[in-house]
């Protein structure tokens, strides 16, 4: 690992390397490998994730809002992903508990099955990539990435109010 002080020779030519581009770059291509390596299961990203989320938040009643907050995502995109995952029986909707004019999200048995593969598939992919780095450069780089998120998620906050 290269001292603070020193720019590595990969950054050197920074108009080259720009945040939003390398963002969506690594973005793209970790999305693009996750998702040759699930075809097999008959999953996408989006699917895989929706089944994270059911997933770890079982014991919530997650609406389709909820879930469109979680997966950085809109309504619209979530309804369809949703309508696809319950034709294949991998979730349903039940009343929820709380609001009756809302439907919660529940993973179903076979979803819940797909998931776990789902997930093998992806805790390698992770392994691999971040494989790459060190454990220092490893916890620094998911430091930073929390707070770079975290950054925008607050410049889109102040947008809307602006």
């Amino acid at each position: 690992m290269n001292p603070p002080s020193q720019i590595p020779e990969s950054l050197a030519n920074a108009s080259q390397k720009r945040f939003p581009l390398l963002l969506r770059s690594a973005w793209f291509g970790l999305n693009q490998s996750f998702r040759i390596r699930i075809k097999p299961l008959g999953l996408t990203p989006d699917q895989f994730t929706v089944l994270r989320w059911l997933h770890e938040k079982k014991r919530e009643c997650i609406r389709q809002s909820d879930l469109a907050q979680l997966m950085s995502s809109d309504n619209n995109t979530i309804t369809s992903i949703i309508n696809r995952m319950e034709t294949n029986g991998w979730v349903k909707r039940s009343p929820h508990i709380q609001d009756q004019r809302a439907k919660q999200l529940i993973i179903e048995e076979a979803g819940e099955a797909l998931y776990f593969k789902g997930q093998a598939v992806a805790q390698a992919l992770e392994d691999e990539i971040m494989n790459s780095l060190s454990e220092a450069e490893r916890l620094m780089y998911l430091e930073f990435m929390h707070r770079v998120t975290q950054a925008c998620l607050d410049s889109r906050d102040a947008s809307r109010r602006a």
